[in-house]
């Protein structure tokens, strides 16, 4: 599944992250989820966020663009965009995609950016293939006490234990945990054969629940049910999974 990449501008100058965006518009799937104008915005934006890819102005008031990665948490793919020329051979070994000296133009701009997307999806693969591997590393008819997960360029475990629902996402699904949301590269047909069937239970087409996650179940006002998760989050039942799942709830 073909997912958008995301991007954080950093620029104490206005004018230069509108740049930016009107840039950005050649590219509909690069997807902005912040702008900030100096060092204390950038490092919490890029750890809260952790985008695929930061644009990192180098001088700015406070802390400069290499201060800023020394106090990440996530590191990203960077494209340095500044008016100086003097800190290319600096940034290029810290691997920075690449260097934009202000002032340039789109199409030296577009040059750039087709970098950073083909640095994304060679690091993607690589690392959906390792974590292909590591989900099939556990004994036959042993049930996985973790399930894998990509999360940017990190590879991260994920407790089985703190699993509380499933839903598909294409030939893909999305991991609802105590811990937060995570993208799986497995489907959801493929998770439920590997889960422990004493522990979850497919409810719906779309979804699986842990059992005991399970709160209550509830009228969807059409003669169906929604199954009420202990964390509040509500889970449409299907009709042909209903009387199952009605002999454990009730």
């Amino acid at each position: 599944m073909k997912t958008k990449m995301t991007t954080i501008l950093v620029d104490d100058e206005p004018l230069a992250r509108q740049l930016l965006k009107e840039y950005l518009q050649d590219f509909p799937d690069i997807r902005i989820v912040g702008e900030c104008r100096n060092g204390r915005q950038a490092i919490k934006a890029i750890n809260e966020h952790r985008p695929d890819l930061v644009f990192l102005d180098i001088r700015m008031p406070g802390m400069d663009g290499f201060e800023i990665l020394e106090h990440l948490t996530y590191v990203p793919h960077i494209i340095f965009s500044t008016a100086y020329g003097d800190y290319a051979l600096k940034a290029f070994e810290m691997n920075a995609v690449d260097y934009l000296l202000k002032p340039y133009d789109r199409r030296r701009f577009s040059r750039a950016v087709q970098k950073a997307i083909a640095r994304r999806s060679a690091s993607a693969g690589d690392i959906d293939r390792i974590v292909e591997l590591m989900q099939q590393s556990k004994e036959p008819g042993e049930f996985p006490e973790r399930i894998f997960v990509r999360v940017g360029r990190k590879i991260t475990p994920v407790q089985v234990r703190d699993i509380l629902w499933i839903e598909a996402e294409e030939d893909y699904s999305l991991i609802h945990a105590s811990s937060g949301a995570h993208l799986c590269n497995l489907s959801l047909n493929a998770l439920e054969k590997r889960l422990n069937p004493s522990h979850f239970m497919r409810v719906h087409r779309s979804h699986i629940v842990a059992c005991n996650s399970i709160e209550h179940l509830s009228g969807d006002g059409e003669g169906g049910f929604v199954a009420v998760l202990k964390d509040g989050s509500k889970v449409k039942v299907g009709r042909t999974y209903a009387p199952k799942i009605r002999q454990i709830v009730w």
